[in-house]
């Protein structure tokens, strides 16, 4: 009987946590974007390169590359209907009402498959600076910015790096 009781009490006092230990979110679904001007629009490229990649020199593990399991689906060439490359310009240099209307088309937005986006990351190159904005796909709220300075262009594993960043700033539901 003592040995029932002491069970139950565990049990009890454990019960409160057990949401922390319910799992993780799983892998991303991300759509990407350059709105960077010519000629410094080099981010689809680079991402296409490193998504490809199967590992990058100097970054264990990959965030992006071929081999990860972090990110499930990338949209790199087809972007949900409706995104605005303007409009994505003015939701960066903080328009909300421009941000509030590019989120309600990423939350609206379901694939073929199903696939449901968690947020947009949104590349800007300008001279001696690479910008990477998280967009989530929720009306409202705040987008994220982690930059790095460059000379020229950025690194594939800064650019990874980056992507990861930016990417840990989307909230997702477990």
């Amino acid at each position: 009987m003592r040995r029932w009781r002491s069970l139950c009490l565990f049990f009890a006092l454990l019960l409160p946590t057990a949401p922390l230990y319910a799992g993780s979110p799983g892998p991303y679904v991300l759509a990407f974007i350059d709105i960077s001007a010519s000629p410094l629009n080099d981010g689809q490229a680079l991402t296409a390169a490193l998504r490809n990649a199967p590992t990058v020199p100097g970054r264990e593990p990959c965030f992006l590359c071929d081999e990860s399991d972090q990110v499930e689906m990338l949209y790199l060439y087809r972007l949900p209907p409706g995104l605005s490359v303007d409009t994505l310009r003015l939701a960066v240099n903080g328009d909300k009402t421009a941000r509030n209307r590019m989120q309600q088309k990423l939350a609206t937005f379901e694939d073929k498959d199903g696939y449901k986006i968690d947020g947009l990351l949104i590349y800007e190159h300008k001279p001696g600076n690479v910008s990477l904005y998280a967009m989530p796909a929720t009306p409202g709220k705040a987008l994220h910015k982690v930059s790095k300075p460059v000379k020229r262009y950025l690194s594939p594993s800064s650019l990874d790096k980056l992507m990861e960043d930016a990417a840990a700033e989307i909230p997702r539901d477990i």
